[in-house]
Order: structure tokens, then C-alpha cells, then sequence
């Protein structure tokens, strides 16, 4: 074959990889786009709840300190749902403005990357609030509640309230943990519960690290190398 005949084939071919790979890539950018609002509209709901839901707590704990504050076995566990109450949902508000201020004109690994980081943030602080929550809304809450609008102090009512809820609640956490680990990819049927025990157990979370890293190998790959992983996907 003439040897400018083989050189155009291959510079045809070239340009059809870089076309193909550019395809690929602007296909991926709006997927990934479209997620990303899923994301924004679903984390728009989460936030309207925790108003809905925080707004009469908060008013009720301002109350209850506006009484009791005096008194530190009311007071503590009262600022304790109050600190919870405040902090969570300017979490889940940092966290949704970082994925609103998302920049997709950025290299697509850069989004990716980001994204990723982004999931894997939300998932572990999902966890964590879902587990450490069992302690602050069973011992603090009960107290504060039945002090508040029943007048009934558990502290004396109840005897060995404390310890017993206590020893309870912190059993709860790897209790959930290891049920999670060993429901997880079992309840195919019920997509709900299948994804609260991934989170639970790690496996989601375990899973995004993967990605990021296999994400870091993937940006350190010489440009060639990166051009023929991404065109034999």
C-alpha cells in the first residue's frame, strides 16, 4: 500500500476516534447533567421537609429553654436537640449549594470526580445522622417532651431511665450496621429498603471511593493511553 495512502487512512481514523470520543464525552456531560438536577430537585424537597418539620421543634425548644434553662438535666438534653436540629439542616444546605455551584464546563473527570466527592459526603452524613439521631431523638427528646408538655420529670418517674435508654440506643448503632451488611444486595423487591441498608452498611460509600480512585488512576494515564481506554468503553 502507497505510504501517503496508509498515512491519510490512519489520520481518517484518528479523526473518526476523536469525533467518536468527543461524542461520548458531550453524552456522558448531559447524563450526568440531567442526574445532577434529579439530585437538585430531590435535595429541594429534603429541605422544604426539615423546615416543615424543624420549625415547630425549634419553636417548641426556645420554649422549653425559655423555662427550664436553669435547670441542666432539662437544659443539656433540650440543647442538645436544638444544636441537632439547627446543624442538620445547614449540612444538607451546604452540601445541595456545592452541588448547585457545580461547574460542567470543566473537564468531565473534573465533574465526575466532583460529583463523586460530593455523593460520598452525603451518603456518609446520611448514615451517621440516621444512626447517632437514634440517641438524640430517644433519651433527649422523651425527656424534654414529657417535661414540656406533661410536666412529668422521667428522671424521677421512671427508674434507671437514663442508663438503660442509653445502653439501648448505642447498641442500636452496630446492631443497624451489621443487619445493613447482611441485608445489603439481598432485597432486590424493595428498592427503598435496599438502598437504606446499603447506605447503613457502607456499601454505597465504599463504592463511590472506588470510583474516585479509579478515577484518580484514570487522570494520571498518559493522553493516549486515556483516548484508547475511553474508546474501547
Amino acid at each position: 500500500m502507497n505510504l501517503d495512502l496508509l498515512k491519510t487512512e490512519w489520520q481518517a481514523r484518528d479523526k473518526g476516534l476523536e469525533q467518536a470520543v468527543r461524542l461520548n464525552t458531550q453524552m456522558l456531560r448531559l447524563s450526568l447533567l440531567e442526574q445532577h438536577r434529579r439530585d437538585i430537585r430531590k435535595w429541594g424537597w429534603t429541605d422544604k421537609y426539615e423546615i416543615i418539620a424543624g420549625t415547630p421543634v425549634l419553636i417548641y425548644l426556645i420554649w422549653f429553654l425559655s423555662h427550664y434553662i436553669t435547670d441542666l438535666k432539662f437544659a443539656l438534653p433540650a440543647l442538645t436537640i436544638l444544636a441537632w436540629t439547627i446543624a442538620m439542616p445547614l449540612l444538607n444546605h451546604q452540601q445541595r449549594h456545592a452541588l448547585q455551584d457545580l461547574d460542567f464546563a470543566q473537564p468531565i473527570t473534573s465533574v465526575q470526580r466532583q460529583l463523586a466527592e460530593l455523593k460520598a459526603g452525603r451518603l456518609k452524613l446520611f448514615k451517621w445522622a440516621f444512626l447517632l439521631g437514634q440517641i438524640v431523638w430517644f433519651i433527649p427528646f422523651l425527656l424534654v417532651l414529657f417535661k414540656g408538655v406533661f410536666g412529668v420529670d422521667l428522671y424521677q418517674k421512671t427508674e434507671n431511665f437514663i442508663l438503660p435508654s442509653l445502653m439501648v440506643s448505642l447498641m442500636f448503632i452496630p446492631l443497624a450496621i451489621g443487619i445493613s451488611k447482611l441485608l445489603s444486595g439481598r432485597l432486590s423487591r424493595s428498592t427503598s429498603f435496599q438502598a437504606l441498608t446499603d447506605s447503613l452498611a457502607g456499601e454505597d460509600y465504599k463504592q463511590t471511593r472506588h470510583f474516585l480512585k479509579t478515577l484518580a488512576q484514570f487522570e494520571a494515564m498518559p493522553a493516549e493511553s486515556k483516548t484508547n481506554a475511553t474508546s474501547s468503553h
